[in-house]
């Protein structure tokens, strides 16, 4: 039995578009599996990305944190010296004016007559048991007073 040249043809033209639409089926799959291998490799990186993204701000975070505290910590301690300092400042200053007090009172206590004196005629007098004497200055004058209290410091 001898096949006709027209079903030769026919048989080659299908086989030939039966090989086409399997290269295409073929092709299609490969590149739908390149497809797929890109996906997940995208979202591999993708995942891997974030994953670094998040660890960094993590670290950024705890970097921050420290850094805060450390600021924290040195205000706090800026401000006990602060602190300290303006005590330590009012100390001197108490202890400064409590000076010029007893200062102030120490010259105005070497113008006041003592016992053994007694200002007459706004002059000051000495008195030793009977005798009197006036008192003079550094320049052999004699001293002035009003009352109770002598012109110049008598001490």
């Amino acid at each position: 039995m001898a096949i006709p040249m027209s079903w030769k043809i026919g048989a080659v033209v299908a086989g030939l578009i039966v090989a086409v639409l399997a290269w295409n089926g073929l092709s299609e799959y490969l590149a739908a599996r390149h497809a797929d291998e890109l996906m997940r490799d995208s979202a591999r990186t993708a995942e891997q990305d974030a994953e670094q993204a998040k660890a960094q701000a993590q670290q950024h975070h705890a970097e921050l944190a420290a850094d805060l505290k450390q600021q924290s910590e040195d205000l706090s301690n800026t401000y006990q010296q602060v602190t300290e300092q303006a005590r330590q400042y009012q100390a001197e200053q108490l202890v400064r004016q409590n000076r010029q007090q007893q200062e102030a009172l120490r010259v105005q206590a070497s113008y006041q007559l003592d016992r053994n004196q007694q200002c007459d005629g706004g002059i000051v007098i000495n008195r030793s048991g009977s005798s009197f004497t006036q008192a003079v200055d550094k320049d052999g004058q004699p001293i002035q007073c009003k009352g109770d209290t002598a012109a110049e410091p008598l001490r």
